[in-house]
């Protein structure tokens, strides 16, 4: 059967005698190969194809990806309320090679300069892939504000580095704006070493920060509980949901390592689950309790899509691919609103607080809560047991008594 058929089970013909039912054909068949229901999938294919006769493209051609993009806005604006198909379709065309976009132009010497930095952050410091795109974020902010398109480096001065501080200061929370500073800075001293910038311009008055000066958000563990029990478990999507908070909060995961999870990593005759710290670019194996194992069978016998992909959690919408971590962080977001319970400043940081915090409850050493949430010191532990007050009270010494020496009289 071929795709179209597949899709438009009673007015295929419309698209078989189409001018460009060979395009239509290939990409339904694509979009299937990417887990699109079929529903979607008429939707897209309608609109293909009248912007394939609108703009009068030759059968199986190339197109020009800026005509094409300008096609799909003015049908959009004509007959659709919102258009997703345009970067769809143009995904499509890049992969098999149709789409004929516009040469990139030359990296400027900032660009070049930004992406040999970043080099060196993996090369000489092994920095994960995260934190390089988080400090060529923040460099790439201020060479866009700070620096005209084509400008020299060596035009940076110090008053320009303070115009965009004083900017930043008012968007950003305190802890993000002293990262993005840091970045900053360390760019601003590799280009003077470098001896693209002749004076140092990377030496500004900051206020001083604290580690950790914030109190922990811990959710209470109470508040897990409803916030797990409050998820509708009957559909895939609240059976992943589920399965994702309750190993935060029962194993104190952090967004990366759920993310990294694969489906090797679970260990059915050991009953072991093998984590993988990105921070300390280490293994752990955690031990799984019966509980967990029934939930983790639900989830791949009903909530897991059938796609080949080794990754554990999967986006929950076609195309099928990993979840992120700024994805798992939604689902936190998405299903403490739904509970009902009070949002306030949680995050999903906050069920791993929970965790350690839960297992200091319950006596556990501070070295075994450090090894089990993957820290290198015991410091890192502390930054989450710091405001355990109940336990501070059992342990406070009594104040000793002195006694009142009387006046001498002579």
């Amino acid at each position: 059967m071929s795709a179209l058929k597949e899709v438009f089970v009673r007015v295929h013909f419309r698209y078989d005698r189409d001018r460009y039912s060979q395009d239509l054909e290939d990409f339904a068949r694509w979009l299937l190969a990417k887990g699109y229901p079929n529903k979607t999938c008429r939707t897209h294919l309608y609109r293909v194809q009248q912007v394939l006769h609108a703009m009068r493209a030759a059968p199986s051609g190339a197109l020009e990806a800026d005509a094409l993009k300008r096609t799909f806005r003015r049908l959009a604006r004509r007959r659709w309320t919102d258009c997703h198909s345009c970067p769809i379709y143009a995904g499509y065309l890049r992969e098999i090679g149709r789409l004929r976009e516009a040469p990139t132009p030359a990296p400027t010497e900032a660009e070049v300069l930004l992406h040999k930095f970043c080099q060196r952050l993996v090369e000489r410091r092994g920095l994960a892939a995260s934190t390089v795109s988080a400090y060529a974020l923040y460099i790439t902010d201020f060479l866009r504000r700070e620096l005209p398109r084509g400008g020299a480096i060596s035009d940076l001065t110090q008053a320009s580095v303070e115009r965009h501080i004083r900017a930043r200061a008012t968007e950003l929370t305190q802890t993000t704006f002293r990262t993005a500073v840091g970045c900053l800075q360390s760019f601003l001293r590799y280009c003077h070493e470098r001896r693209v910038i002749r004076k140092r311009i990377d030496e500004v008055d900051l206020p001083r920060g604290f580690r950790a000066e914030q109190p922990p958000r811990a959710l209470p563990w109470t508040s897990i509980k409803r916030l797990l029990a409050s998820i509708d478990r009957t559909g895939a999507a609240g059976l992943r949901d589920y399965t994702i908070l309750y190993l935060m909060a029962h194993y104190g995961l952090r967004t990366g390592e759920i993310v990294d999870l694969k489906l090797a990593s679970i260990g059915w005759s050991d009953q072991a689950l093998t984590v993988w710290r990105a921070k300390t670019r280490s293994t752990t194996v955690l031990p799984l309790h019966p509980s967990t194992l029934k939930v983790l069978k639900r989830y791949l016998a009903a909530g897991r899509l059938r796609a080949p992909l080794p990754q554990l959690f999967l986006c929950a919408v076609a195309p099928h691919r990993p979840m992120t971590k700024f994805a798992v962080s939604c689902v936190f977001y998405q299903r403490l609103r739904q509970s009902g319970l009070p949002v306030g400043d949680y995050t999903a940081y906050s069920l791993r607080h929970a965790f350690a915090m839960r297992l200091f409850e319950r006596g556990v050493g501070m070295k075994a809560i450090g090894d089990l949430m993957g820290h290198r010191s015991l410091i890192s532990t502390g930054v989450y047991l710091r405001l355990q007050a109940n336990m501070l009270r059992e342990v406070a010494l009594p104040v000793p008594t002195v006694p009142v020496q009387q006046e001498y009289v002579p």
